[in-house]
């Protein structure tokens, strides 16, 4: 068993939100998993998605990482990605849809029960370039 932190992270988590793309493969040679999950069920691939890191993304995603993992509260990866604050969202989002994510899957729990990335990214992020990246889905 790895050390994890108050949080349930593991090294893996933090190289991952850091982009530290040296670390990651190191880590992932060394035998971690690549879709452990912390105390609230982010993976790895979560925290890049977050960041809107396309180049931990896309390794995170060779390494096996589970492109459609959602966290406790139903989120998956693109949806961190689409509402990213920094980074590369957008090349994000393309890296993530060329691994097959499903932003149309109702996996958010919300008050009105479930809801898919889509819906969020659609309704509430009033950035028209990131909603534009989903524009072939009905």
């Amino acid at each position: 068993m790895r050390h994890r932190d108050e949080f349930g992270r593991v090294g893996l988590h933090y190289a991952a939100r850091d982009g530290d793309l040296t670390l990651i493969t190191q880590l992932l040679q060394a035998g971690e998993d690549v879709d452990v999950r912390d105390g609230e069920g982010w993976t790895p691939l979560h925290f890049a998605a977050q960041e809107a890191d396309p180049a931990a993304i896309a390794l995170l995603l060779d390494a096996g990482a589970d492109v459609d993992a959602v966290t406790a509260n139903g989120m998956p990866a693109i949806y961190w990605a689409a509402t990213a604050a920094s980074g590369d969202p957008i090349a994000s989002i393309r890296v993530l849809r060329a691994a097959a994510a499903d932003p149309t899957a109702e996996t958010i729990q919300s008050y009105f029960g479930l809801r898919s990335a889509l819906h969020y990214i659609r309704d509430f992020t009033n950035r028209p370039e990131i909603a534009a990246e989903f524009a072939d889905l009905a």
